[in-house]
């Protein structure tokens, strides 16, 4: 034995063979150390009747932009519902208000006659305007109801238009007068009796024939109009102003209803 092993050892408790426990704890260098645990957060305690913890919803998934959209379809009519009307609190209706008294109506106040014109050129521009008027009237209206009656007990619409050509007759006579006397010519008849012969006579004439008359006599007052004067047309007042415009253009407009022949309607055209 040398020196050296008999000198004894200065360990004190040591096992000679065993090595000495480290503090640290041995780890293998094949595999990485383990992470330490996190500490965990108190958490204060619940109660027996607390709330339980409610699972966490994942939001769902936002559609991408680029994902196909679905194909349009167009609705109808058909479709759409109308909504219906809300019910409305009823509201009490107002009284409506009386009536106002009506005026008691007031007799018709006659239009005054139109002066008589001034001139003979005046004169014959109302004249032959209401003559080709109802001239043309008479012409338009069928000839087969010319003896239709205007009244139930009047006379026909052939009377009427005779009855027009017998004062274009006694008119001329009476500016014939004038001219010649240079007076005035009253009638020796009453109207009613020449109305009334005139109306036996063109009974017995026919709607053609009485046409002819008017238009006859017409152009003979004409040519008699055309001798006066300005001066004779004032004369005595105005008189034969007024004889020929009651029995020209102011009788033409008291009987052209008689001649009003109404437009036949686009179903009576077809028929």
């Amino acid at each position: 034995m040398s020196e050296i092993e008999r000198i004894p050892s200065m360990r004190k408790g040591a096992r000679q063979g065993v090595p000495k426990k480290s503090q640290a704890r041995p780890r293998s260098m094949a595999r990485p150390a383990e992470p330490e645990p996190e500490p965990e957060l108190k958490r204060e305690p619940q109660g027996e009747s607390g709330p339980e913890a409610q699972p966490v919803l994942e939001p769902e998934p936002i559609p991408s932009l680029a994902s196909k959209p679905e194909p349009f379809v167009e609705l109808g009519p058909e479709s759409f519902v109308e909504p219906e009307p809300t019910p409305q609190a009823l509201v009490e209706a107002e009284p409506e208000p009386e009536p106002e008294p009506k005026p008691a109506p007031q007799a018709l106040v006659e239009a005054e006659p139109e002066p008589p014109p001034l001139t003979l050129r005046e004169l014959f521009r109302r004249v032959d305007g209401a003559w080709y008027a109802f001239r043309a009237a008479a012409a338009r209206f069928p000839a087969e109801r010319m003896d239709e009656h205007l009244t139930e007990d009047g006379w026909t619409r052939k009377q009427m238009l005779a009855h027009i050509a017998a004062w274009h007759d006694l008119t001329s006579d009476r500016l014939v007068k004038l001219i010649v006397t240079g007076r005035p010519f009253e009638l020796d008849r009453d109207t009613d009796a020449i109305n009334a012969g005139v109306a036996r006579i063109a009974i017995g004439k026919t709607a053609g024939e009485v046409l002819k008359d008017v238009e006859a006599t017409f152009n003979r007052l004409r040519r008699q109009m055309q001798r006066l004067s300005d001066a004779q047309l004032h004369q005595a007042d105005g008189w034969a102003a007024h004889i020929i415009a009651g029995n020209t253009y102011e009788h033409y407009a008291e009987h052209m209803a008689d001649l009003y022949m109404p437009e036949p309607t686009e179903g009576a055209q077809r028929r």
